[in-house]
């Protein structure tokens, strides 16, 4: 049995890196990274599994290297991201030589383009998938027939390849432990502490701005999931996160789903969801197994470039999908995009008026990013209007000015980004519906959270 670090490495910013998708994060929220929920849960079957969360526990990087050889890995996995690996990399060569024979694995959205490997010589190896339980063996010192990871085999790159992995997937229960930790911080959490939960993995939608459709699709038998939920419950946990890109993308496994959640007890959660999955009998199953938040990627008021990048839905079918959750209770959040290259002044206003049309509970307001490995990013390359060039540093909060200049021309698109925060949240009938649906002292607490960090981010709208 060895002893294996999960590491989130320290940062200049919040960042979050997990689940192929790093920014910084807002409102001074973060989460658990669900790469090392799920690989805690793997690693244990054979090995001794050590957490390091760096950034949530604010340490320095002389902080972090001392708690790092306290622990005495014998192997390390760690996050990175196309947000942080400027600050990721040079921390991770400096891991790697103090403790020169420790293995060191990379996760994380930047570690998708595979030649990261090759260019990087303190680097052994990438995870490709962390739901896989392919690293056991790899850890045991066996190569043949990985595909899970990429690594270095002598002067050689070996590993990965295409991978058409089975429809289910079965995973062991995860050290939920290691994580249930009370400064993580979600939210539309209403109770503390929370847990992160994923019952698939991917997306079976090809939306061509996401990284999730190209991961393939895969979800794990009901029984698999409530097993995990019984621990959780019997441990005391009321709160989850269910962080599937497209929970009830299956309705009826989702109906099943949430009929085994109320079978166990009370829970209370927030999730994912997509407009065109958004019926009214599944809505209530979740409600009445205890979904209070539900999630869509509403992306843009633009109906045209919601059918340029394949979204799968119209702006009707969203604005029916978020009325009939309010009108059975469900608090919405709205997650739109600014400046997709197709952008226009016209269909960035279409889009912020729809977010104050729509009213939803909560918005979130990102940048558009060329993500490494989507189909809208090779499209840029192929039109020569970005580089083929995977280091480059991507935030969708938009808190990092981008470095790729993606955008129309004389768009301001961090100007219209802070237009809609302030539009948005500013307004004093949004302040008083909040207070008013605030029902747990968590949740009054995250709202004043928000309140102070949009203040110091905006200012007085």
């Amino acid at each position: 049995m060895s002893r294996v670090l999960l590491l989130n490495p320290p940062g200049r910013l919040t960042y979050t890196r997990d689940y192929y998708c790093s920014k910084v994060t807002k409102v001074e929220y973060i989460e658990h990274p669900v790469d090392f929920v799920i690989l805690s849960g793997i690693l244990a079957q054979e090995h001794q599994v050590l957490f390091l969360d760096a950034t949530l526990k604010k340490l320095s990087e002389e902080q972090a290297v001392r708690q790092i050889l306290a622990l005495a890995p014998e192997a390390i996995i760690f996050l990175s991201g196309t947000a942080s690996w400027n600050e990721d990399f040079p921390f991770m060569q400096r891991v790697r030589g103090l403790l020169p024979t420790v293995p060191l694995i990379g996760s994380g959205d930047i570690f998708r383009e595979s030649r990261v490997l090759g260019s990087e010589p303190w680097l052994d190896a990438i995870l490709l998938d962390f739901t896989s339980g392919e690293i056991l063996p790899f850890l045991r010192g066996e190569r043949d027939g990985v595909q899970a990871l990429i690594f270095r085999d002598g002067d050689r790159i070996r590993g990965g390849g295409p991978r058409r992995p089975a429809r289910e997937f079965v995973l062991p229960p995860p050290r939920h432990e290691l994580f249930l930790n009370m400064q993580y911080r979600f939210p539309f959490a209403r109770y503390l502490p929370f847990a992160t939960v994923l019952t698939d993995f991917g997306c079976p939608y090809q939306c061509r701005f996401c990284i999730y459709g190209t991961l393939g699709f895969r979800m794990r038998p009901v029984d698999n999931v409530l097993e995990e939920l019984r621990q959780l419950h019997d441990a005391g946990v009321r709160e989850l996160f269910v962080k599937d890109q497209a929970f009830a993308a299956d309705r009826e496994r989702a109906v099943r789903l949430c009929e085994g959640m109320r079978g166990i007890g009370s829970f209370s959660w927030t999730c994912f969801l997509r407009a065109n999955c958004a019926d009214e009998r599944t809505l209530r199953a979740m409600r009445l197994a205890g979904c209070h938040t539900v999630m869509f990627g509403v992306e843009s008021g633009s109906d045209a470039i919601l059918e340029k990048y394949r979204k799968g839905t119209t702006t009707a079918e969203i604005r029916s999908s978020i009325r009939l959750c309010h009108e059975l209770g469900l608090n919405t959040v709205g997650i739109f995009i600014l400046g997709f290259p197709e952008d226009t002044a016209d269909s960035l206003s279409q889009t912020v008026e729809f977010a104050l049309d729509l009213d939803c509970d909560y918005a979130s307001f990102n940048v558009f990013v060329p993500k490494l490995q989507t189909p809208a990013r090779q499209e840029l390359i192929d039109n020569h209007r970005i580089a083929d060039n995977p280091f480059e540093i991507q935030d969708q909060s938009g808190f990092i000015p981008p470095s790729v200049p993606c955008r129309n021309p004389g768009l301001d698109v961090q100007a219209w980004r802070s237009q809609a925060m302030k539009r948005f949240y500013g307004r004093p009938s949004y302040l008083l519906k909040r207070l008013r649906k605030a029902t747990t002292f968590v949740e009054l607490r995250n709202l004043v959270t928000s309140a102070l960090s949009l203040l110091r981010q905006y200012g007085k709208p």
